[in-house]
């Protein structure tokens, strides 16, 4: 059975789908990275400006398919991907045990400020051009796709990775 890690960027989606992969020998895939090696590009924005969104968001869709078809996965999902209907009921169709990683708005902001290749590759999803105001107003819109989807929610807005690792794998898995 696969695990789908659902959540905001910033959340830790990769971080401790790598950790869980390693903690039960499974395969880790991250659907940002995988849509980006399909465009030869690590930049999300690039990609985007080049591209466009739509052939993202496809790709995004086809990707997202591709991983829940595989068996002992985890996932980690993009942040938009649950938006995409064809790639939402893949992951509810899916094997897998779906699990939200919620993390408050500011924290979010702190992490992807911290992390300074983040800035660089990954676009604005509003007009606000990032920062905590577009954090709270796509999490407004993306927050209800999020739970219905998921199996479970680990808020990990005050745990460190290792404690989010010890807390998924016990209450979630």
């Amino acid at each position: 059975m696969n695990v789908i890690l659902i959540g905001y960027r910033g959340c830790g989606k990769t971080t401790l789908g790598r950790m869980l992969a390693d903690e039960t020998w499974a395969e880790f895939a991250d659907v940002d990275d995988e849509v980006c090696k399909r465009f030869n590009n690590d930049s999300i924005a690039a990609i985007w400006e080049e591209h466009g969104e739509p052939a993202w968001r496809a790709a995004e869709v086809e990707v997202t398919r591709d991983l829940v078809g595989k068996d002992s996965m985890v996932i980690g999902l993009g942040g938009g991907t649950l938006m995409e209907p064809g790639a939402r009921v893949a992951v509810e169709q899916a094997e897998a045990r779906r699990v939200y990683l919620k993390c408050a708005p500011e924290v979010l902001h702190a992490r992807i400020e911290a992390d300074g290749r983040s800035a660089a590759t990954r676009p604005s999803l509003t007009a606000h051009g990032g920062g905590l105001d577009e954090i709270k107003a796509v999490l407004a819109e993306r927050e209800s796709v999020y739970e219905a989807v998921a199996d479970k929610t680990l808020d990990v807005t005050h745990l460190q990775p290792v404690d989010a690792l010890r807390f998924l794998i016990a209450r979630c898995l």
